[in-house]
């Protein structure tokens, strides 16, 4: 996998920018109730389908874990070093792991969790708005 890059829509998210789309999931999962871990449960098992390309979340689904993709934006975004700037954070990331550049994109870093949390939320919120799937290709 090279990345994951999202759609919803009309919306169309930056090149590669949900790449730490699992990360996302499993903090999500923390701090989820119990039907928003089973949505996030099934994604985590599509997730890990060695033989897909691509993985599609229900327009009902997203509309379902929006507030909780809300709250865990907050979260993220209440823990970088510079609030609202996710490239920073990478680069901070990476100084501090150099060695775990390819765990940090895939969802340990949080700077790539900053960049997923923000076009996920974009693309939840097209799904809830045109009622549209949202499509992750990798």
């Amino acid at each position: 996998m090279g990345g994951i890059n999202v759609y919803c829509g009309s919306f169309q998210g930056d090149d590669k920018s949900c790449s730490a789309f699992q990360g996302v999931l499993e903090g999500m999962g923390e701090i989820g109730s119990g039907p928003e871990r089973t949505i996030i449960a099934r994604i985590e098992a599509d997730l890990l389908d060695k033989g897909r390309d691509h993985l599609l979340v229900e327009p009902g689904d997203a509309r379902l874990l929006l507030p909780l993709l809300r709250r865990y934006a907050a979260f993220v975004q209440s823990r970088l070093a510079i609030p609202g700037d996710f490239l920073d954070q990478m680069a901070r990331d990476e100084r501090a792991s150099p060695e775990r550049a390819v765990d940090l994109k895939y969802g340990e870093g949080l700077g790539w969790q900053a960049w997923s949390v923000r076009d996920l939320l974009r693309a939840f919120e097209t799904a809830d708005a045109e009622s549209e799937q949202v499509a992750l290709v990798w």
